[in-house]
């Protein structure tokens, strides 16, 4: 049986890489940026609110390689998301109401890119 588990660990510790090259970032309330190589796996941003209230989020991206995937969730559903190919740009007005907290991820495989968040 422990021979069992430990193949299953081994293998899902090897199929879930979380590796990027050359990230470089800057993460401040209301804003966030990164530019990136190689990114694997996800990297999570809390939005940084001083009230409870609504707020756009305004987002451009640039992916010049593989895959980039974005989701923007509270604690009790996801808001928004999309798959990001080539450049774009795009805002999404969150109501927030009960003062629910946000935080936006983005999911990669073999990125290239960058990419600009705006609330």
């Amino acid at each position: 049986m422990s021979y069992k588990l430990l193949l299953i660990f081994t293998t899902l510790f090897f199929q879930w890489p979380n590796v990027t090259k050359h990230w470089k970032s800057n993460d401040a309330p209301g804003y966030c940026n990164a530019t990136f190589e190689d990114f694997n796996g996800k990297q999570d941003f809390k939005v940084k609110l001083t009230k409870n209230e609504a707020f756009v989020f305004k987002y451009s991206a640039t992916l010049t390689k593989g895959t980039l995937h974005l989701a923007v969730k509270s604690n009790s559903k996801t808001i928004y998301e999309k798959d990001i190919s080539g450049t774009i740009t795009d805002e999404v007005r969150v109501e927030n109401p009960k003062g629910e907290k946000y935080k936006y991820t983005f999911t990669a495989n073999h990125a290239n890119g960058s990419f600009d968040v705006r609330y």
